[in-house]
């Protein structure tokens, strides 16, 4: 096997990039802490956010110590801390101008990062979804006509959706590009944070039509993303491509799920948010030496156990996301369950591809590869008790 381990003992030349991480760590400590701390002004997190914050740093700590890297650990370790701090920030907020507006500046911060892809580029998407957030909000305060507040809600929807990079603002993927500045930090980080946060924010606002158009769209964004994710990942040629599209799907669950509006359907979004942080992220960079060709593809006894996971099969973390998505499905609408099981049968099929392209590791990345199936475990077999932790 070729290593890819980087040296833990090398510090990046960039006090920036230390500056941005230390930062971060502080936010993100101070904002879980705050119901401890006599600061009153300090924001607090909601149940499910403080969940969320938590397996994204323990998703921050495995990665950094155990996944196969190029580049040093201490950078990774920065800029995970630094994305932490914005997530906090993003998830604490309670004024969805506020969170644009922070949403907007972190995208400019991670765009400035080096990389293959252009500044404009890789600022482009979340650039735009903060205006989506933004431009809607502002038309949901407005005192007009119905229309307008319909076309917020519509507008607000699609920002979120956008800040994920999901259909249909993909961009494009570019296989060298390093995971730290690529689709990843918006897909598994701060889309996930906006997710859990923002529906809150904005439905209390919203009059029962306007809600009902939030809803709506998000249900058939998540449709067309369940389908476009795998459809892509079973046809693509791409490994690189169709490990994007797993995201798609676990994404188009999540997105179904809060449009839904019904108990069961926001803790499905919650649990396949909490799977995209803990395992889909970490699996995908554990991918990344076979993803670009310094390692063989190969199917051992531990990938078959992450296909199994990557399928969404008892007893691991997507089984119970889909029997919840079911189940908010057929209270609202039976046919509405056809091509959700559709999608959950194709998914079977390019599971064995996407834990192929893992590769076969040793050492401590293989220690990695079995907390990493640890934590897939738990979210499969324990969700009433993470339902509860986080306030679902």
């Amino acid at each position: 096997m070729i290593s890819a381990r980087a040296p833990l003992g090398r510090i990046p030349g960039t006090p920036a990039l230390l500056g941005v991480g230390g930062v971060g760590a502080v936010l993100a400590v101070l904002i879980l802490a705050a119901p401890l701390l006599p600061v009153a002004a300090l924001p607090h997190l909601t149940p499910a956010a403080r969940a969320l914050l938590l397996a994204s740093a323990a998703a921050l700590a495995l990665t950094t110590v155990l996944a196969p890297h190029r580049v040093a650990r201490w950078e990774l370790l920065a800029t995970g801390l630094g994305a932490l701090g914005g997530q906090a920030l993003l998830m604490a907020l309670t004024d969805p101008l506020a969170i644009a507006a922070v949403l907007l500046l972190i995208a400019f911060g991670f765009a400035a990062r080096t990389g293959a892809r252009p500044f404009v580029e890789r600022a482009r998407g979340p650039a735009f979804a903060a205006l989506l957030i933004g431009l809607g909000w502002t038309f949901v305060q407005l005192q007009g006509a119905a229309w307008v507040g319909r076309v917020g809600a519509l507008a607000i929807a699609l920002g979120l959706a956008c800040a994920a990079g999901l259909v249909p603002y993909l961009a494009a993927v570019d296989a060298e590009e390093p995971a730290s500045s690529s689709f990843v930090a918006w897909t598994g980080f701060f889309g996930p944070a906006l997710a859990i946060s923002l529906p809150g924010r904005v439905l209390p606002a919203l009059p029962a039509s306007d809600g009902a158009v939030f809803g709506a769209t998000l249900v058939g964004l998540g449709l067309v993303n369940l389908a476009w994710g795998t459809i892509g990942a079973w046809r693509t040629a791409s490994d690189v491509e169709a490990w994007r599209c797993s995201f798609l799907v676990d994404w188009g669950l999540a997105l179904v799920g809060i449009g839904l509006f019904l108990p069961d359907g926001l803790a499905a979004s919650y649990l396949a948010l909490l799977g995209i942080v803990l395992v889909r992220v970490p699996l995908y960079l554990w991918a990344r030496p076979a993803l670009l060709g310094r390692q063989p593809a190969r199917l051992n006894a531990l990938n078959v156990l992450l296909a199994v996971l990557l399928a969404g099969a008892a007893p691991f973390s997507g089984f119970p996301v889909r029997l919840l998505v079911l189940s908010a499905a057929t209270q609202t609408a039976w046919p509405l369950a056809i091509p959700l099981v559709a999608a959950m049968l194709l998914g079977i099929v390019y599971s064995v591809r996407l834990a192929r392209a893992l590769g076969s590791h040793h050492g401590w990345a293989a220690v990695g590869l079995w907390i990493t199936l640890g934590f897939g475990l738990l979210l499969g077999v324990a969700p009433a008790a993470l339902r509860a932790l986080g306030g679902m």
